[in-house]
């Protein structure tokens, strides 16, 4: 009996621990399966949650850049009303646009890498009623735009005043420059050209703290010159008056835009785009 305590019943006991642990193993493989992929139903649900951004696509060719001057009712075709203008932002809302500054779409056309739908704002001369009517409205549809000021007109009568200039440029808005007192460069000498190009540039600079890249030229005037003076000052890219989309086919300093006069219908502010 001695002899069954001392070596039958142990090896009987490790013999049950050892089945008792096989037959465990045995029931976790048939358990555990290989993990599927996950459904795109799943992904999309776990970039909700962890709030990823969907990849861009870079669909665009081109990129409407719009110009404006003054919003509100006036003598002439620069003047869009107020009214019109915001049926023009709620249409480019309602139809998916998104705004980026002049700065941006230059980095855009030169990478080529456009998103669908990207349009630009643009507001010549720095009127007042950028902020007092433009401004209001693109923050209700949560829009950016670049304005091209003159910096001599700052202490006039219906023109935007310092303190709004760096109100804007805070809030996101690109301030670009549209020379000192806007004259014509086309007739203008070197010397004079570039008091007023570089002259702007470097009071904007000053009193926002930060790089201005972009150029307007008043009037969309410039001679053979005036191109390659905008360049070696600076700037990286420059407007013009001519009618068209841009594409990253444009001279840079050469780019074209798309007038929004003020009579046009919703209609054909909407055939701009196509």
């Amino acid at each position: 009996m001695n002899w069954y305590k001392k070596f039958i019943l142990p090896l009987l006991i490790v013999i049950i621990l050892i089945s008792g642990f096989t037959f465990f193993l045995s029931q976790q493989r048939e358990s555990y399966s290989e993990p599927s992929a996950p459904s795109a139903a799943n992904v999309e649900n776990i970039s909700n949650v962890l709030n990823v951004e969907p990849p861009i696509e870079y669909t665009g060719t081109s990129i409407p850049i719009l110009m404006y001057h003054e919003i509100g009712t006036g003598p002439n075709s620069l003047y869009v009303s107020a009214e019109n203008f915001r049926a023009q932002m709620n249409y480019l809302y309602n139809s998916g646009y998104h705004t980026v500054t002049m700065a941006n779409a230059q980095e855009m056309l030169v990478n080529e890498k456009i998103p669908a739908k990207t349009v630009v704002l643009t507001f010549d001369d720095g009127y007042r009623s950028i902020y007092t009517r433009a401004w209001p409205i693109m923050q209700e549809f949560g829009f950016t735009g670049t304005v091209f000021v003159c910096t001599d007109f700052s202490c006039r009568a219906n023109y935007l005043t310092w303190e709004e200039i760096i109100t804007l440029q805070t809030a996101g808005i690109e301030i670009g420059s549209h020379t000192k007192n806007h004259i014509d460069l086309k007739t203008a000498s070197t010397e004079r050209q570039t008091q007023e190009i570089f002259g702007s540039k470097k009071a904007l600079e000053e009193k926002l703290g930060v790089p201005v890249k972009s150029f307007c030229y008043p009037t969309g005037t410039y001679n053979e010159n005036t191109p390659q003076l905008v360049k070696v000052v600076g700037y990286t890219s420059a407007v013009t008056v001519a009618n068209g989309q841009a594409t990253s086919k444009n001279n840079f300093y050469l780019i074209p835009r798309v007038r929004v006069p003020g009579w046009a219908s919703l209609e054909q502010f909407s055939n701009s785009f196509r």
